[in-house]
């Protein structure tokens, strides 16, 4: 059966009906549980610092830098100026609405499995989004991934509805959260041409495209998506102009291909790394629920493929777009198709299943709250700066990009003469700041005695830990190293002051 024209759902499989609540209620609680186990243990990353660095500006301040370079995440930085304003920037307060966004995701994949007729396939499959790891990854995080997963999922919600029963006032409305969806993440957008798969397929398995109901149903659609794209242009219009935020991006290789593969079903995926912890388990599970579960399939499949794929093709055609984070909001589809093949088969090789899943996500889920669970771990590095670091002391920043850790250790930073900063991150609208120019640096250094030089390791090594980066009569006395975060001290051999 289709979703065209009545909307009656087909029923795969005989399977006795749970209550709602039965069905929304555990996934919602284990997404919490996991995303507050542990969620003040990793320390603040760079791209975190860049969400802090924004949120306490002022409003007008705000504006400027989205201005400027970052205005992908203006709805994201807007919400969390209000969050920061009332409970704070601490690692929790951060965090937190990524988890709600997360415990959203895996209810929200519960109720989309029940309004595709497979209340069980819902169930199971947001239980394994709760407990994959890349899922804590991100929920884990003051950025808009995880708010976004929940986004995707609900944006999949109203579109079954809407094409259970449709009406124009039905399809506005997913068309609106497209929208919303696409201003959180702007790449997110690509789940639409997931959806329009969808659209045809459940109207091929209709009475055919003459149907006149069935052509109405995917007028609505395509009328709801141009809709969206329209409301969604003028944000990527100015983030064309800001594509140096993604200039760091290179071209996708057979590493980023095999990290993809591991991701997208659940773990973490890491470099130089052979263990695919659950990940190759959920793949089996999803594989089997597209053979035995059609009305979850056409659905899911698309979602879970035509995001990455996309981005890929772009990426290898015209410029490197694809980074794993952009399409997280399709990991949900995979734990959907997976939780399709866990309710085909037996309650007693399910549930002991869903049991193997959970002990082979645990290395994920300890490696990602570790200290070391992010990109940076500033932490050890900022406590040698808070220790050794004395009064009359500067501090410079390699790149600029890294001053944005001074929001985040203020009271480290306060502390030192920050010798080289010409316009403040504020005043100019970015992250870093304006530094003064080569010929000043002299002037400004000639009293420094020692000079702390923090940046991240690639660059610092790349410079001879500072020594290349500033007058000849500065030498590198220590340095130190923390994940990809780097400092250097750099003393004056002159010893002017």
């Amino acid at each position: 059966m289709s979703l065209f024209p009545a909307g009656a759902l087909a029923r795969p499989l005989a399977l006795p009906r749970l209550r709602s609540g039965a069905t929304l209620l555990p996934p919602g609680l284990v997404a919490l549980a996991a995303g507050l186990w542990g969620l003040d243990g990793p320390p603040i990353w760079r791209d975190e610092a860049a969400t802090v660095s924004a949120v306490v500006r002022t409003p007008s301040e705000l504006l400027d830098l989205l201005s400027r370079v970052d205005a992908v995440h203006g709805v994201y930085y807007a919400f969390m100026h209000v969050v920061a304003g009332v409970f704070g920037t601490g690692d929790v307060a951060l965090r937190l609405p990524s988890v709600l966004g997360g415990v959203l995701a895996a209810s929200g994949l519960a109720a989309l499995g029940r309004a595709l007729g497979n209340a069980r396939a819902g169930l199971y499959g947001g239980l394994l989004l709760a407990v994959m790891p890349i899922f804590s990854r991100y929920v884990q995080e003051g950025r808009p991934y995880g708010i976004t997963m929940a986004g995707a999922v609900g944006v999949a919600l109203l579109l079954v509805r809407a094409l259970r029963a449709p009406s124009w006032r039905r399809f506005l409305l997913y068309g609106a959260a497209v929208a919303g969806l696409a201003y959180l993440n702007l790449f997110a957008f690509l789940v639409a041409g997931g959806h329009g798969v969808y659209v045809l397929a459940e109207a091929w398995r209709g009475r055919g495209s003459s149907h006149p109901g069935t052509r109405r149903t995917v007028t609505r659609w395509c009328g709801a998506a141009a809709l969206a794209m329209a409301a969604v242009l003028p944000l990527a219009w100015i983030s064309s102009g800001q594509s140096g935020q993604v200039g760091w991006i290179r071209t996708p290789g057979p590493e980023e291909l095999r990290l993809l593969a591991i991701r997208i079903f659940g773990d973490l995926g890491t470099t130089n790394s052979a263990w695919a912890g659950i990940a190759p388990l959920v793949l089996a599970l999803a594989l089997y629920g597209l053979t035995r579960c059609g009305a979850v399939a056409r659905l899911a499949l698309p979602w879970l493929l035509v995001a990455p794929l996309a981005l890929l093709a772009v990426s290898w055609a015209l410029h490197p777009v694809f980074v794993f984070r952009y399409v997280l909001c399709c990991v949900p589809a995979a734990a959907l198709l997976a939780g399709a093949g866990l309710a085909a088969l037996p309650r007693r090789l399910a549930v002991p299943l869903l049991a193997v899943g959970i002990g082979l996500a645990i290395p994920g889920h300890l490696a990602t709250r570790g200290p070391d669970g992010r990109q940076d771990n500033p932490d050890p590095l900022m406590s040698v700066l808070a220790s050794a670091a004395r009064p009359g002391d500067a501090v410079a920043f390699a790149p600029g990009l890294t001053r944005k850790y001074t929001v985040v250790y203020p009271g480290i930073f306060d502390r030192l003469d920050d010798v080289l900063l010409r316009r403040s991150p504020e005043r100019d609208g970015s992250f870093s700041g304006r530094d003064v120019r080569r010929r000043a640096q002299a002037r400004r250094l000639d009293d420094v005695r020692t000079l702390w030089v923090v940046g991240y390791a690639s660059k610092m090594r790349a410079t001879d830990w500072g020594d290349d980066l500033f007058p000849e009569s500065f030498e590198c006395t220590g340095h130190w190293i923390s994940g990809d975060f780097a400092m250097a001290r750099c003393t004056n051999q002159d010893g002017t002051n």
